[in-house]
C-alpha cells in the first residue's frame, strides 16, 4: 500500500472478441470447454465463475445465479472467499436456458478437478492456453465478460440494468463499454457499406 502506481502506465483498451472467436466459443461446450461457454452467457468474472457451487448458488426453477463469493489464488493454491471483489459484484445473474441445459451435474463446484477439489492456478492456465490452442483462439477470460455485454448491448438491454447484472459499481464502467461496443459496431457497419457494390 506504500508503493505509488507510476501515472504515465500506458492503458490498453481491452479489445472485444471477434465474431468469428464468438461463433467458436459457442460450438464447444463440453469438458473444460463448458468455462468459456459459460463465461459467455454469463458475464461473471472468472473468479465468480470458478466459486460457483451448483447446489448452492444455482436455482434452475427461477433460472437464477446467485454470485456472492470468488476463487483466488494464493501463488498456485485456490481459495473460496465468501465475499465478492467489490459490494456491487455480490448479485444474481440470469440463468440462460442454453447454459442451464449443459449443466450435467448436480452438486458441487460447477468448474473443479474430478475430485470436486477447486483449479489450482497452474491447472487453470495450462488448460485455459489447451483450449486457446485446440480452437486457434486467443480470447481471454475477460473479453468474455465484453462479450456479454455486447450481448446485453444488442438485446437491447439499458445501461442500468447492464451494470447490475454484470457487477459494476459504477455505472461509469458499464457505459464505457457501452461506447466502445456502440462505435466498434459504427466502424464494422462503415466497413460493410464501403465494401458493398450492387
Amino acid at each position: 500500500s506504500n508503493v505509488p502506481i507510476p501515472s504515465n502506465l500506458s492503458q490498453k483498451r481491452r479489445e472485444l472478441p471477434s465474431d468469428d472467436e464468438l461463433k467458436e466459443i459457442e460450438k464447444h461446450y463440453t469438458g473444460f470447454d463448458f468455462l468459456p461457454y459459460f463465461l459467455l452467457y454469463s458475464g461473471m468474472r472468472l473468479s465468480e465463475a470458478l466459486a460457483i457451487e451448483i447446489d448452492r448458488d444455482i436455482d434452475f426453477e427461477n433460472k437464477r445465479i446467485t454470485v456472492n463469493k470468488h476463487l483466488l489464488h494464493d501463488g498456485n493454491r485456490p481459495i473460496i472467499e465468501n465475499k465478492t471483489k467489490t459490494e456491487a459484484s455480490e448479485r444474481t445473474v440470469v440463468l440462460l436456458d442454453r447454459v442451464a441445459d449443459k449443466i450435467t451435474r448436480k452438486s458441487g463446484l460447477l468448474f473443479c478437478n474430478d475430485d470436486g477439489t477447486p483449479l489450482t492456478k497452474r491447472q487453470l492456465c495450462c488448460r485455459w492456453r489447451k483450449y486457446q490452442k485446440k480452437y486457434n483462439l486467443t480470447v481471454t477470460a475477460h473479453q468474455l465478460r465484453h462479450g456479454y455485454a455486447t450481448m446485453l448491448y444488442e438485446a437491447g438491454i439499458d445501461e442500468k440494468d447492464a451494470q447490475e447484472l454484470m457487477g459494476h459499481s459504477d455505472i461509469g464502467t458499464t457505459r464505457t463499454i457501452y461506447t466502445h461496443i456502440r462505435n466498434k459496431r459504427k466502424e464494422e457497419t462503415a466497413q460493410k457499406l464501403n465494401s458493398f457494390s450492387f
